[in-house]
């Protein structure tokens, strides 16, 4: 069905059917189509096919095209939803007006009907309406050129309301190649390069036969008078618009309007002739001046005042925006989109649609994984948008990322559309789903894994020396294969260091660590013979469908074997590895080079045994071998000049066709061909972090894991660099299925079709996950856009109500107040605007009591150098910016709004940042690093102020009192030294500790210290006015954690098995509570406190009397107190979860995070919340709190 060619009752894209075909002037046709998801008639434009049989012509039009797009919505224009690609032809998708165009209205009578005396006011009032439209257009810089009443949309059935259509589509078809002169015989109706004949101005004209004129709004202003006058002379006034003057003068001096049409006011005609002046410049200056001259003369000739107040343009909501986006995806103007839906998360941060859209985007440029799309939808759903939209499309990203039966649970009860049919066949095309299984067998861990071509047959290598033979299909182990020859020259297991399967799966190779290799029938489980060597370690091994094997060894050596026959073929030399080493009392690096066998531990061989592929990735070499030859035919080498290739991984296809090349230091994978030497592709790299990386035989597909098992197995679309699939392998335990328990892994195989995934791991068992087939792509999600008149009314309720809440503010009734703010939040679009957010928080802090939460917003999320990998984050108190010590010794100060860094300071520091804390008028920081220095800042003037030393040794602990008045730092020797910080100087060396200190805190008021040694196991609370000591009290060997109540008052000492309470002021023992980690939090009200309890649970108290309050499931070690005390945040890997403390319930569940969570703060307002991620990554969370306005306030608001 080609585009342009539609008939009534096609289906097109699945989603738009075809109702009505309509001519479409000189531009092509226009259908008016049924949207079937939202059930609502849109107007599809279509090109004439010469306007885009080029690139550049499809290029120009949708250029053009798009400015109508940016427009937005206003009651007078007709809304253009996007320009949406359909068969490579860019069509424009708009507003539906059911009571047609103004031409067809005049040339039918319609317009005339009924009207009676009113209809003179009809007239008028098109006429206020139309220049009001197109001055909206004008106000975004925007020139029509063809005005005319076929682009005038009327409906009667809605007031008579007047929309001009088809804005840009005259410059669309200029910029497709159009020429302005119409052909012999074409009607003076339609237009030509970008204007009508018979309304085109003066100017217009001149152009079109070569003059250098530069189109104004003027030209529109011309063309609106002709399109007036029409309603009154019943036709096209003339054949040719710049004679319109002498025609009005004509029409007026007649004095005869058209049959049923009323007569033209003087006061009107007068102005027409303005807007007729041959001098552009002595035309009416704007459209606002003519909207505002026709609304006085229909109150002169209609007795009463014009009843429309001037429209104003419609602020996009979210739902517009997102679909703006797209069409300018469309464009490839991606960063455009980029910032529309940056406007659209403002204005609701969770808005689904912009949500799945941008994260979908994301997605596919390899900027987001799999894992942040399904994060940041179901935060989304959660926060947001629950319901059957929100599973709908985490159904379709399901089917993309290929975990069909999480996709089938999400879609069953989704609605019918085209995207869900779409969804739904493909998962019938790729069957039934099977989980992923774990086997056992091998005594010990299992030290290699190999899988044919098809991923029917897996072969397994264990410490306890023997090999496996594995039926996918049914789990079951087929053959234990014995050591063999070399087993029978050992009384204890040879290790299997290698194996390999041929692609068909009927033989494989196993090779122990000293040889010699065994070739084994796997259909069988019968020993073929051996090949190979016996003494050097096997490192890997190499098969191909025609018995061709491949051997390589620790000593560098790589053997070509003809297995079957038993004879060796070659034996080729890796390029030996190279280092040299530095002089210890110079640190010069020594000119001598040092060569030493490079350990090859990846070896391909192609399907007809012509080529060998053998990887050193330590060394960063590749090199492709002619067989026959015995040489290299390419090969990646460090140069003659000692510059290194930058690889430091590699994976090769089966067929050694291909090789993935990746390097810590580089953000780019490359693909190489081995046999031409050419990079097929570059795609960015997430991948090179993982200990094992493995490609599929076409090199589309690989696979990535940790060895460590606490990161999942990852899929990788190497056409676009993306995380295809993030897959779970840890073991979740039947009784704590919230508690998964990682397996160490040891070796990664992928099938050559990509479709199936094999891990051993330490513990003698093998993880089998298959994996479905990549190309499904979900499609764009389109809002349903609201008519322009309705977001019209929502903004103009939204903005009462807005306003009746501050005057009710200030008249000292917030009750009242709040409650105009709730009705505001409850428009349809504006739940989470920021500015009723911001509106509604004020009115909180200022006048309510926080009772609970709202919401949470997900504001942003960074990685990068500008943070370290161990993160640490101070947040100024007043919530507008933090401190973030980041990579390579740097300090950088952040907007917190934004997470964009607003200047970096220029000093590097020596070593890694441990500490971190700024003052509550947010002027000064301090940090501490594991160099052993200590720094003061000044934030003000973005300076270093100067450094803070120990008494004699490095600096390895420091505090500052909230106030910023003094630090405390603590050194390698044992002293504690107290700075004065404004102007800084030392004021008193304390000697405290018997070797290191290793933690310190100054009470709020500064009077006191408190500081924990290293080494002597004790702790000790000083008196800062006279530098003596007041208390000692042991502490357990361990991380100990000091705290003080905000009074000052209390001192709590945690060891990570004990929590003591201290009075301070009567250095006496108040309480003591038990602990289960190291971890700690407290309130900054200092008034609620959370340990790990026993039995898995979080213990939360009251810290004035160790009460408990309540317990709440504990996932790790990383949790936080809400500074009002009301709410605990803990982590569990990826994920944060808000607990209700005076209920006990999770509230909220976040997810976002890529990777296992390790820093979780409030913002010194509770308002924010700040988590980070070991990427290292940071993600910004706002918390929307209700308030109650009735109870009195208390001073912990």
């Amino acid at each position: 069905m080609a585009t342009g060619r539609w008939r009534r009752g096609d289906l097109v894209l699945g989603l738009y059917e075809v109702r009505e075909v309509l001519e479409g002037g000189g531009m092509g046709l226009v259908y008016r189509v049924r949207h079937r998801s939202w059930n609502t008639d849109l107007a599809v434009k279509v090109p004439r096919p010469e306007l885009v049989a080029t690139a550049a012509g499809r290029g120009g039009f949708e250029r053009e095209a798009g400015t109508w797009v940016g427009l937005g919505l206003h009651p007078h224009v007709v809304a253009c939803l996007y320009v949406r690609q359909v068969d490579a032809v860019p069509c424009v998708f708009a507003e539906w007006v059911p009571g047609g165009s103004l031409a067809e209205l005049v040339r039918d009578g319609r317009l005339y009907a009924r009207g009676g005396d009113g209809l003179l006011a009809r007239l008028l009032d098109l006429a206020v309406q139309m220049a009001r439209g197109i001055g909206h257009a004008h106000e975004q810089g925007l020139i029509h050129q063809d005005v005319k009443p076929a682009n005038i949309m009327v409906d009667p059935t809605d007031g008579w309301t007047a929309k001009v259509t088809d804005f840009g589509l005259a410059g669309a078809r200029a910029a497709a190649g159009e020429s302005a002169l119409a052909p012999p015989q074409a009607s003076l109706l339609a237009s030509f390069g970008g204007m009508t004949p018979a309304y085109c101005s003066p100017e217009q004209a001149d152009a079109v036969y070569g003059a250098p004129v530069t189109l104004t709004r003027a030209t529109d202003i011309w063309s609106w008078a002709l399109s007036v006058l029409e309603m009154f002379t019943g036709g096209p006034p003339c054949e040719y618009g710049q004679s319109a003057p002498e025609v009005l003068a004509a029409f007026v001096a007649s004095g005869r309007p058209a049959p049923g049409a009323p007569a033209m006011p003087t006061a009107l005609a007068d102005l027409l002739m303005r807007c007729f002046e041959v001098d552009r410049d002595r035309r009416p200056r704007c459209m606002d001046e003519i909207a505002a001259a026709v609304a006085e003369i229909y109150q002169d000739a209609v007795g009463r005042p014009y009843p429309r107040v001037p429209a104003q343009a419609v602020r996009l909501l979210a739902d517009s925006l997102s679909n703006q986006a797209l069409s300018l995806l469309d464009l490839d103007r991606a960063q455009e989109a980029e910032g529309l839906w940056g406007e659209a998360r403002d204005i609701d941060p969770h808005h689904l649609p912009t949500v799945y859209n941008q994260s979908l985007y994301r997605w596919r440029r390899a900027s987001f994984s799999d894992e942040d799309v399904l994060s940041g939808l179901r935060t989304a759903k959660a926060l947001g948008e629950p319901g059957q939209e929100a599973d709908r499309l985490l159904g379709l990203v399901q089917v993309e990322r290929g975990d069909d039966t999480a996709a089938r649970a999400l879609l069953a009860d989704a609605p019918d559309g085209p995207e869900v049919q779409a969804a739904r066949a493909e998962l019938s095309r790729r069957g039934p789903a099977r989980r992923p299984e774990r086997l056992t067998g091998h005594q010990g861990e299992v030290r290699a894994v190999a899988v044919n071509a098809a991923g029917t047959v897996v072969l397994t290598g264990g410490a306890d020396g023997r090999a496996r033979v594995w039926d996918t299909a049914t789990g079951r182990c087929r053959y234990e294969l014995p050591p063999g020859a070399a087993g029978a020259l050992h009384d204890d297991p040879v290790p299997v260091t290698a194996v390999a399967v041929a692609p068909d799966g009927r033989a494989g190779l196993v090779g122990h660590r000293y040889g010699p290799v065994e070739l084994w029938d796997l259909t069988a489980g019968t020993l073929l013979g051996t090949i190979g060597q016996r003494g050097p370690e096997i490192v890997a091994l190499a098969l191909n469908g025609s018995g061709g094997a491949a051997v390589t060894y620790r000593t560098g050596q790589v053997e070509v074997w003809d297995a079957r026959a038993g004879r060796l073929r070659r034996t080729l030399e890796h390029p030996p590895a190279s280092h040299q080493k530095m002089d210890p009392d110079t640190w010069q690096v020594l000119p001598r080079i040092h060569y030493e066998p490079a350990l090859v531990s990846h070896v391909a061989l192609a399907e007809d045994g012509s080529t060998a592929v053998s990887a050193a990735p330590r060394s960063g070499s590749v090199v492709t071998w002619d067989i026959a030859q015995g040489r290299p035919l390419h090969q990646l080498v460090m140069s003659a000049d000692r510059h290194s290739t930058g690889i430091d991984e590699v994976a090769l296809s089966p067929g050694g066709t291909a090789a993935l090349l990746l390097g810590r230091w580089s953000t780019t994978a490359r693909i190489w061909e081995c046999a031409t030497d050419r990079v097929r592709a570059t795609v960015p790299d997430q991948i090179g972090r993982h200990d094992r990386v493995v490609l599929s035989d076409d090199a589309t597909i690989a696979a990535s894991a940790s060895l460590s098992g606490t990161e999942p197995l990852r899929i990788w679309e190497l056409s676009s660099g993306r995380c295809l699939h993030t897959i779970s392998t840890q073991i979740v335990p039947s009784t704590r299925p919230d508690l998964p328990v990682p397996l160490s892994l040891t070796s990664l195989a992928l099938s050559g079709d990509g479709r199936l995934a094999v891990l051993g791991d330490r513990e003698g068992g093998i993880q089998i996950h298959r994996l479905a087939p990549a190309g499904f792509r979900a499609g764009w999600h389109y809002g349903r856009p609201a008519a322009a008149l309705a977001l019209a009314r929502r903004e103009v309720d939204r903005a009462r109500f807005a306003a009746r809440a501050t005057a009710l503010a200030e008249q000292g009734d917030p009750a009242a107040a709040a409650e105009q703010l709730r009705a505001a939040r409850a428009v349809p679009g504006f739940e989470r605007h920021p500015e009723l957010r911001r509106q509604w928080e004020e009115l909180g802090r200022a006048a309510g009591r926080r009772t609970g939460l709202l919401g949470i917003w997900d504001c942003y999320s960074f990685s990068g150098t500008v943070l370290a990998q161990n993160v640490l984050v101070a947040p100024t108190p007043d919530g507008t910016r933090m401190v973030i010590p980041g990579a390579f010794g740097r300090v950088h100060v952040c907007d917190l709004a934004t997470g964009r860094v607003q200047y970096t300071f220029p000093e590097v520091l020596p070593g890694n940042t441990h500490t971190v804390a700024v003052a509550d008028d947010g002027l000064l920081a301090v940090t501490a690093d594991w160099a052993g220095t200590a720094h003061l800042w000044d934030l003000d003037a973005g300076t270093r102020s100067c450094e803070l030393h120990g008494d004699h040794g490095l600096v390895r602990a420091l505090a500052m009192d909230p106030a910023g008045r003094y630090a405390l730092v603590g050194d390698e020797d044992g002293a504690l030294c107290l700075w004065r910080l404004r102007p800084a100087f030392l004021q008193r060396t304390m000697v405290g500790h018997d070797g290191a200190v290793r933690l310190v805190r100054l009470s709020p008021d500064a009077r006191y210290a408190a500081s924990v040694g290293r080494e002597d196991g004790t702790g000790r609370l000083w008196d800062t006015g006279t530098g003596r000591p007041l208390l000692a009290f042991p502490v357990a060997f361990g991380n100990p954690d000091l705290r003080f109540t905000p009074d000052s008052r209390r001192l709590f000492v945690y060891t990570g098995f004990r929590m003591s309470v201290w009075d301070v002021r009567g250095r006496r023992l108040l309480y003591e509570r038990d602990g289960h980690s190291e971890s700690f939090a407290l309130s900054a009200d200092g008034g609620t406190a959370a340990t790990a309890g026993t039995d898995g649970t979080l213990e939360v108290w009251e810290t004035g009397s160790g009460r408990t309050v309540c317990e709440v499931p504990w996932f790790s070690h990383l949790f936080e107190v809400s500074p009002d005390g009301r709410h605990v945040v803990s982590a569990s890997d990826r994920a944060l979860h808000v607990w209700d403390v005076r209920t006990g319930q999770r509230v909220h569940t976040l997810e976002g995070h890529p990777e296992a969570v390790c820093l979780v703060m409030f913002a010194a307002d509770g308002r924010h919340l700040i988590s980070a991620d070991h990427r290292p990554g940071l993600r910004l969370w706002e918390l929307d709190y209700d308030y109650d306005f009735t109870a009195e306030r208390t001073d912990d608001t």
